[in-house]
């Protein structure tokens, strides 16, 4: 009886928060449609056209730049803010991992601001969408700003009401996309034999890469960590995991953010000083549709995907901990020592991962330098390990959830 209340009680739970999430995924979606003011719309569908793959970069961050509209900045700045902060708290040179959680928050959302409005403009200098008249152009900026910020407020919300935490919004964004990707293929005149050909082969590539994203998304190794307190069998079943990709998927969602800033920023630049031929080359080169872009992004990837792993893995914080409990790592002195041996371990499963990452949402994307026709669908290998690790953190949420609600009472009768 008891088991079934419990039972009833987490799945009670879990379809609240996939109620709260599809509100919030509802509210979202309408806002991704609605459009501002003083624009150009049949301008801006042919200039996403000619610029897809700046299109489909910003619907890895929740963005929606098919159409101008209040969220089209998505949650790009946010994203790119929480990179920039990481990176600051890991130097510890200026102190900031010693500020309170509230003036962490304070000093995000700055960096945040800072960048959202790089963004609004740049978006704005790029696609001409008005005539330079300044008041238009600080209403559509300030309203682009509001709108990812009003952004950040829902997929925070659905972190603690909803089901998959911010990401599920990105998800939700990035599934819409998957067909304008595959389109290009079915564009090319091709008989009824050569369609299920290609049909056949993109579910099959689809699925081998499905399959090696989950394999070393959950793929670890197991460091065997001996418990003073635990002098039984259980003793031998004690390890800390290391994941054979400790940085997962998000490098690619955020390499796309990070990607998206210096683009607005070339373009601002480009405005105010268009006789500067560096500028020019590089506002035509920064993007995914060269060379010099994709090997830009792929540094990106590979660096990120290094820094998410040393930022998931602690080793400075887990050998502290096993310090004070008194517990140690088999043949490895507690301190210092536990730390190096733990990030010899980190460095070479991240370097792992970011090769990996690198090479199947990276390379890709020289052959649509080539190909440019198919540019769109070459990102669609790393849409798929992004959707891998997303779909991994929503099941665990659920899983966390049943397993909470699963254990009786401890004074139950």
């Amino acid at each position: 009886m008891k088991k079934n209340q419990k039972q009833n009680e987490s799945t009670r739970i879990i379809l609240k928060k996939i109620s709260w999430t599809a509100l919030i995924l509802i509210v979202y979606d309408i806002g991704r449609h609605i459009p501002l003011p003083f624009n150009d719309y049949k301008m801006i569908k042919q200039l996403m056209i000619n610029d897809h793959l700046l299109a489909l970069s910003g619907s890895a961050t929740g963005a929606n730049l098919s159409q101008i509209s209040l969220f089209s900045l998505g949650l790009g700045p946010w994203m790119s803010a929480m990179i920039i902060w990481q990176l600051l708290v890991m130097i510890k040179k200026f102190s900031f991992d010693k500020l309170s959680k509230r003036e962490a928050s304070f000093f995000q959302l700055l960096i945040t601001l800072f960048i959202a409005l790089i963004e609004a403009w740049g978006l704005l200098l790029g696609l001409r969408l008005v005539e330079m008249n300044l008041l238009k152009t600080l209403i559509i900026i300030l309203t682009m700003v509001s709108g990812s910020f009003f952004l950040i407020w829902l997929a925070n919300m659905n972190a603690i009401n909803g089901i998959g935490g911010t990401v599920t919004v990105v998800l939700f964004g990035m599934i819409a996309s998957i067909a304008q990707q595959v389109k290009p293929i079915f564009k090319v005149k091709l008989t009824s034999w050569n369609y299920a050909f290609w049909l056949i082969l993109i579910m099959v590539v689809g699925l081998l890469l499905i399959l090696m994203a989950v394999i070393l998304d959950k793929a670890e190794y197991r460091i065997i960590i001996h418990r003073i307190l635990i002098n039984n069998k259980f003793n031998q079943q004690t390890y800390l995991p290391v994941r054979l990709n400790p940085g997962g998927g998000m490098a690619i969602m955020f390499g796309l953010s990070l990607l998206l800033v210096p683009n607005y920023l070339i373009r601002i630049l480009h405005n105010f000083n268009q006789q500067n031929m560096l500028i020019y080359w590089l506002s035509k080169n920064i993007g995914l549709n060269s060379y010099f872009g994709v090997s830009i992004y792929i540094i990106i990837l590979v660096s990120l995907s290094i820094v998410f792993g040393f930022v998931n893995v602690d080793a400075e914080k887990i050998s502290e901990n096993l310090r004070k409990s008194g517990d140690y790592i088999v043949n490895c002195q507690p301190g210092v020592p536990t730390q190096a041996y733990l990030q010899r371990y980190i460095k070479l499963f991240s370097t792992l991962g970011a090769f990996f990452t690198g090479l199947i949402a990276g390379c890709p994307l020289y052959l649509g330098v080539i190909y440019s026709q198919y540019s769109t669908t070459l990102m669609l290998p790393g849409f798929l390990l992004m959707s891998v690790s997303m779909l991994r953190m929503i099941t665990d949420q659920i899983k966390t959830i049943i397993l909470l609600h699963s254990y009786s009472d401890l004074f139950s009768d």
